[in-house]
Protein backbone atom coordinates (compact mmCIF):
# COMPACT_ATOMS: atom_id res chain seq x y z
CA UNK A 1 0.00 0.00 0.00
CA UNK A 2 1.54 3.03 -1.47
CA UNK A 3 0.97 6.38 0.15
CA UNK A 4 1.45 9.74 -1.86
CA UNK A 5 1.17 13.36 -0.99
CA UNK A 6 2.73 16.56 -1.97
CA UNK A 7 3.08 20.21 -1.79
CA UNK A 8 4.28 22.02 -4.57
CA UNK A 9 5.74 25.33 -4.25
CA UNK A 10 6.27 28.16 -7.02
CA UNK A 11 7.08 31.81 -7.33
CA UNK A 12 3.45 32.16 -8.62
CA UNK A 13 1.30 29.63 -7.73
CA UNK A 14 0.95 26.80 -4.74
CA UNK A 15 -0.61 23.44 -4.77
CA UNK A 16 -1.72 20.53 -2.49
CA UNK A 17 -2.76 17.05 -3.67
CA UNK A 18 -3.37 14.13 -1.52
CA UNK A 19 -4.07 9.95 -2.10
CA UNK A 20 -4.33 9.17 1.47
CA UNK A 21 -7.12 10.19 3.89
CA UNK A 22 -5.93 13.25 5.95
CA UNK A 23 -7.53 11.54 9.11
CA UNK A 24 -5.24 8.57 8.86
CA UNK A 25 -1.65 10.10 8.00
CA UNK A 26 -0.83 11.94 10.95
CA UNK A 27 1.23 9.83 13.53
CA UNK A 28 0.38 6.66 11.89
CA UNK A 29 2.83 3.96 12.03
CA UNK A 30 2.91 0.94 8.67
CA UNK A 31 4.15 -2.07 8.89
CA UNK A 32 8.17 -2.86 10.67
CA UNK A 33 10.57 -2.95 8.60
CA UNK A 34 13.00 -6.36 8.93
CA UNK A 35 15.32 -3.93 11.96
CA UNK A 36 12.04 -4.37 13.88
CA UNK A 37 11.83 -0.97 13.20
CA UNK A 38 8.58 1.36 12.60
CA UNK A 39 8.05 2.33 9.08
CA UNK A 40 6.42 5.73 8.64
CA UNK A 41 5.05 8.13 5.83
CA UNK A 42 7.63 10.88 4.58
CA UNK A 43 6.07 14.29 4.09
CA UNK A 44 8.24 15.62 1.43
CA UNK A 45 8.01 19.51 0.03
CA UNK A 46 8.30 19.83 -3.59
CA UNK A 47 10.01 23.73 -4.51
CA UNK A 48 9.95 23.75 -8.04
CA UNK A 49 12.14 26.66 -9.86
CA UNK A 50 12.24 28.05 -13.07
CA UNK A 51 14.87 27.44 -15.47
CA UNK A 52 14.61 30.57 -17.07
CA UNK A 53 15.57 32.17 -13.83
CA UNK A 54 18.46 29.83 -12.70
CA UNK A 55 19.72 31.12 -15.99
CA UNK A 56 19.19 34.99 -16.16
CA UNK A 57 18.68 35.60 -12.32
CA UNK A 58 21.73 35.65 -9.40
CA UNK A 59 21.56 33.10 -7.45
CA UNK A 60 20.41 34.51 -4.32
CA UNK A 61 17.56 35.58 -5.55
CA UNK A 62 16.23 32.62 -7.52
CA UNK A 63 16.76 30.77 -3.63
CA UNK A 64 15.01 33.56 -2.21
CA UNK A 65 11.89 33.47 -4.58
CA UNK A 66 12.01 29.34 -3.60
CA UNK A 67 11.84 30.08 0.16
CA UNK A 68 9.18 32.26 -0.73
CA UNK A 69 7.32 29.67 -2.20
CA UNK A 70 7.85 27.41 0.28
CA UNK A 71 7.08 29.65 3.55
CA UNK A 72 3.65 30.36 1.39
CA UNK A 73 2.78 27.05 0.98
CA UNK A 74 3.29 25.66 4.53
CA UNK A 75 0.84 28.99 5.69
CA UNK A 76 -1.53 28.47 3.09
CA UNK A 77 -2.17 24.77 4.05
CA UNK A 78 -1.25 25.59 8.16
CA UNK A 79 -4.44 23.81 8.89
CA UNK A 80 -3.88 20.72 7.04
CA UNK A 81 -3.02 17.65 8.95
CA UNK A 82 0.24 16.76 6.36
CA UNK A 83 1.47 20.64 7.26
CA UNK A 84 1.05 19.82 11.11
CA UNK A 85 2.86 16.67 10.65
CA UNK A 86 5.40 18.16 8.71
CA UNK A 87 5.82 21.26 11.33
CA UNK A 88 5.66 18.90 14.13
CA UNK A 89 8.35 20.13 16.07
CA UNK A 90 9.97 16.90 16.86
CA UNK A 91 10.19 16.30 12.72
CA UNK A 92 11.88 19.71 12.79
CA UNK A 93 15.46 18.36 12.28
CA UNK A 94 14.04 16.14 9.62
CA UNK A 95 12.26 17.84 7.21
CA UNK A 96 12.68 16.75 3.66
CA UNK A 97 12.42 18.85 0.78
CA UNK A 98 12.98 18.51 -3.14
CA UNK A 99 13.82 21.16 -5.37
CA UNK A 100 12.82 20.64 -9.20
CA UNK A 101 13.46 22.96 -12.15
CA UNK A 102 11.14 23.34 -14.98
Amino acid sequence: RSRKWRMSASASSVSTTTSTPADSIVGEERETRGNGAADVDVVVQYVVLRRDLIESWPLGSVVTQGCHASVAAIWEHKDDPHTLLYCNPPNLDSMHKVTLEV
